[in-house]
């Protein structure tokens, strides 16, 4: 049986599954990476792994980029380092537990040059729907799922 050494990485400037991504590594006594810039800077971090970096537009996307290994799994909001992630063999999930695949970057960039090109035009976006308890549980489910696929043995 092969269990790879599978790091959980997070960007976590604004990332609303803190509590339930910490509750589901722990259960399989896995220590999520937290990087975030200083503006996020927390006193009470309950023994998690935080690193702090300079502020910067994409300080902690490139942090992320250059220590992330085949087969991490990344949390972010960001479609584009989801992208750039997925082409290096790495899991990425949404807050809202959706898994990006791959073969999605086309599709991705596209709905971000189209984002881009009706801000220039209309100077506004509808944004996201609100975050639910729904979203949350779905998020849960999703790592719970990438994590125990980690511990089966190879050829399952």
């Amino acid at each position: 049986m092969q269990n790879l050494k599978r790091d959980v990485w997070v960007d976590a400037d604004s990332c609303p599954v803190q509590s339930e991504l910490t509750a589901v590594c722990s259960d399989f006594k896995i220590q999520p990476k937290f990087i975030a810039t200083v503006n996020h800077f927390k006193n009470e971090l309950n023994g998690e792994n935080w690193t702090f970096l300079d502020h910067g537009s994409q300080s902690v996307d490139l942090y992320i980029l250059n220590h992330v290994k085949t087969a991490d799994i990344v949390v972010t909001q960001d479609y584009s380092l989801a992208v750039l992630l997925t082409l290096q063999g790495v899991y990425v999930l949404t807050p809202r537990g959706k898994l990006i695949k791959e073969e999605e970057a086309s599709d991705i960039m596209n709905q971000k040059h189209l984002r881009q090109q009706t801000m220039k035009r209309k100077k506004k976006w509808k944004g996201p729907k609100a975050f639910t308890n729904n979203d949350r549980d779905t998020f849960s489910k999703t790592l719970q799922d990438l994590l125990q696929k980690n511990e089966e043995p190879e050829g399952m």
